[in-house]
């Protein structure tokens, strides 16, 4: 186990470096702000697995003593935090939501509060491969690697937020549309 925990963080320290240097021909806030997210997170993702390794080494090294029990449960208890905080449920980069469908309700993470969902809020946008500056091909190699499922989604909490933010992306004035719309062709 060691030897493929060795490799990983490696192979994590090495992507995180090439996040880091992704960044710098990054031109909008939106990429950077995510790349800076992704960065943070393999760090976290190095210092698990360097934990991992650490646990390892002490249980090899407790092997025929009376410490080996509790190096075994030290080491167990990293490998289990590893896979329960990477592992079971996406991470996300950008925004994220938690939705109960059997109560119906879900998680406003801006105020901390759970609200009533009636109708498709909230509504989850996931951000366009090419809106990322290249992260995109990274974060499919960090997945491959490491097994850790990554999302990079906008969540808007109403349908007006998710009305405006479109408006926005598509660089018309909804006013302006509309009226030419209604003047008809010439």
């Amino acid at each position: 186990m060691a030897h493929n925990t060795l490799m990983l963080i490696a192979q994590l320290s090495g992507l995180r470096i090439l996040v880091l240097a992704n960044r710098l021909g990054c031109d909008t806030e939106l990429a950077r702000n995510v790349h800076d997210t992704l960065a943070a997170k393999l760090a976290e993702m190095i210092g698990a697995q360097r934990k991992i390794l650490a646990a390892d080494r002490a249980l090899a090294a407790a092997r025929g003593t009376a410490e080996k029990e509790d190096a075994f449960y030290d080491q167990h208890h990293y490998q289990t935090a590893w896979y329960e905080t990477w592992l079971i449920e996406q991470v996300p980069l950008l925004d994220n939501y938690l939705v109960d469908d059997l109560s119906r309700e879900y998680f406003d993470f801006r105020t901390g509060e759970w609200h009533h969902r009636d109708g498709e809020v909230p509504i989850v946008v996931p951000v366009p491969a090419e809106k990322l500056c290249g992260l995109a091909k990274i974060i499919t190699e960090i997945e491959d690697i490491s097994g850790v499922s990554v999302t990079v989604d906008q969540v808007y909490y109403s349908e007006a937020e998710a009305e405006a933010a479109w408006w926005e992306s598509t660089g018309e004035d909804p006013e302006t549309f509309f009226a030419m719309e209604e003047a008809g062709p010439n």
